[in-house]
């Protein structure tokens, strides 16, 4: 794009790249003036998408607020959406809160600056869904703006996105965001909330190692609260936040205004207790002068403590949860990983207690290499369900890929232990224990398995392993014979079988196996057959 004109906009370098576009440096050529102009990418909205971001931006353009980036012109040129906007120089706020904890009064007046701008946005019907301090900028005059409205959405229209894609940033979303929900204008409560309390302790006040740990931290893990971290805060403070990060919306600051409200009165220097705090933004509901009886008093105040009861331990939707994971099964096993994963994380948010997902992204992690992800997720599945045997089986597959020996064989056996009907478990932990060089522990868990799995595959071949290494020769053969009816195809069976018949000098036999090992997709595995049937016919002893 580099040296183009796009809409009259001289396209200079590209300052930065998003999941739906490239923000470039420009000029207005007809003004003469500096502008970022933010190109989206054709691909990341259909016709109805972008049709919906030119309205978004048209709306955009219409707002003046010292602490939102002005909007110059949105249109499409050449099939590719565009947004030319105010050029801005400076620092984001991430940059500021990685130099260290941002003393209280600043916070709180830059947050309200902020406030007053996302209220604006919020009367003209957009939210934002994206903020973090990465879209947050400080210019070199010192003025702070609310910028990238790359993905907000007017609150008529749909999200724009592209299908099993999560919008917006992990660490900021909102519990019902994660749910599945688009969200209204208290979700960028909640984000402002985070965002608050990161530059106060120049940490997240939800932990984890991966998104889907820090999803469920958002929306299971209460806080440390502030004036544990950061001392010397207002009276007030800890309320303040508190209900910003409230899981249910509706206990949230009803608005940006009541929001920026209480903290300018902060920065006043008024002192707020945990109730006045709660009673900002709530409207005053009359109370009816009647006596109530004591029996009808104490029966009315069971029923409430029923329903706040209710409120706080939520009943999650098992049926819906099934369902969800049960197609992201069939994603999986059609190949569509992304749509999977999406799947998966819907079961979970419509019930985080059913362990099954948490192991069906496990699975991929492993799959994908990411074992510290795995290791966490499979861990999570356990806490729900401590006897859960597949869950309990992939993490002694995890430990196995970090080469933890005793950690895998801890696992394999608690999977047996909780499931004795599965052969995996068998499996593994006979084919650990012969790495070991436990050839008599491997053989007592393999004929374990094989009593309850006699035709099993796998536990044949590695009987057949240990057999050999007993040097019951005979019985090795069997045992990978009777393997190869259910695996004809396997290559370590095959090459087991030709180099059994190679030690015993029959040939042919062994050529036949070789010549299996010679179709694998294993390219040292192929080498090794090759030299294999080059090798000087040997005769039978």
């Amino acid at each position: 794009m580099e040296g183009k004109t796009l809409a009259g906009y001289e396209i200079q370098e590209a300052l930065g790249e998003g999941g739906m576009g490239v923000v470039y440096r420009a000029r207005d050529v007809t003004l003469d003036r500096p502008a970022a102009v933010k190109v989206i990418r054709p691909e990341s909205l259909d016709e109805i998408g972008r049709a919906r971001f030119i309205r978004e931006a048209q709306a955009c353009s219409k707002i003046n607020h010292p602490n939102i980036v002005t909007v110059y012109a949105a249109g499409e040129e050449d099939g590719r959406p565009y947004l030319a906007m105010e050029l801005l120089e400076g620092r984001t706020l991430r940059e500021v809160i990685n130099e260290g904890p941002v003393p209280w009064a600043k916070a709180l007046q830059w947050m309200a600056d902020i406030l007053d701008a996302l209220n604006r946005l919020h009367q003209a019907g957009i939210v934002h869904r994206d903020l973090k301090p990465e879209n947050i900028m400080f210019t070199t005059d010192g003025v702070i703006k609310l910028m990238d409205f790359g993905i907000a959405s007017l609150i008529s229209s749909a999200t724009i996105t592209r299908e099993h894609t999560t919008v917006g940033t992990v660490l900021y979303m909102s519990p019902e965001r994660i749910s599945g929900d688009k969200g209204d204008a208290r979700s960028d409560i909640f984000a402002l909330g985070v965002i608050l309390y990161e530059m106060l302790a120049r940490k997240h006040p939800f932990r984890g190692a991966h998104p889907m740990a820090i999803m469920y931290s958002i929306t299971n893990d209460v806080p440390t609260p502030i004036d544990e971290i950061t001392k010397e805060l207002p009276n007030g403070l800890r309320a303040v936040l508190d209900r910003a990060l409230e899981k249910d919306p509706a206990n949230r600051f009803p608005d940006a205004g009541s929001f920026r409200s209480v903290l300018s009165d902060l920065l006043k220097g008024t002192e707020f207790s945990t109730a006045q705090v709660l009673a900002v933004g709530r409207k005053k509901r009359l109370v009816m002068g009647v006596v109530v009886p004591g029996v009808l008093l104490i029966a009315l105040v069971i029923v409430i403590l029923s329903v706040v009861s209710r409120e706080r331990s939520p009943v999650g939707d098992r049926a819906v949860a099934v369902n969800h994971n049960e197609m992201g099964q069939n994603y999986q096993s059609e190949g569509d990983i992304d749509a999977a994963q999406a799947e998966y994380r819907k079961a979970i948010a419509a019930d985080q207690e059913y362990a099954v997902p948490w192991n069906n992204l496990a699975v991929i992690a492993f799959d994908q290499g990411n074992l510290d992800e795995a290791d966490s997720l499979l861990h999570m599945a356990i806490s729900m369900e401590p006897k859960y045997a597949a869950a309990l089986f992939n993490l002694g597959s995890v430990c196995r890929g970090r080469n933890d020996l005793e950690g895998a064989e801890k696992y394999y056996r608690a999977s047996i232990e909780a499931d004795s009907s599965q052969a995996g478990g068998f499996n593994n932990l006979g084919d650990l224990l012969l790495e070991r060089g436990r050839v008599e522990g491997a053989a007592s868990v393999l004929d374990a398995g094989l009593l309850r799995n006699p035709t099993h595959p796998f536990l044949l071949k590695n009987r057949g392993r240990v057999a050999l290494q007993q040097g019951q020769d005979e019985k090795a053969l069997d045992y990978w014979k009777r393997a190869l009816e259910g695996l004809p195809g396997n290559t370590e069976l095959h090459r087991l079988l030709a180099e059994w018949y190679e030690r015993k000098g029959m040939s042919e036999e062994a050529k036949l196996h070789w010549q299996e090992v010679a179709k694998s997709d294993d390219e040292e595995e192929r080498e090794r057959a090759q030299r294999a049937l080059k090798r000087p016919v040997r005769s039978r002893q």
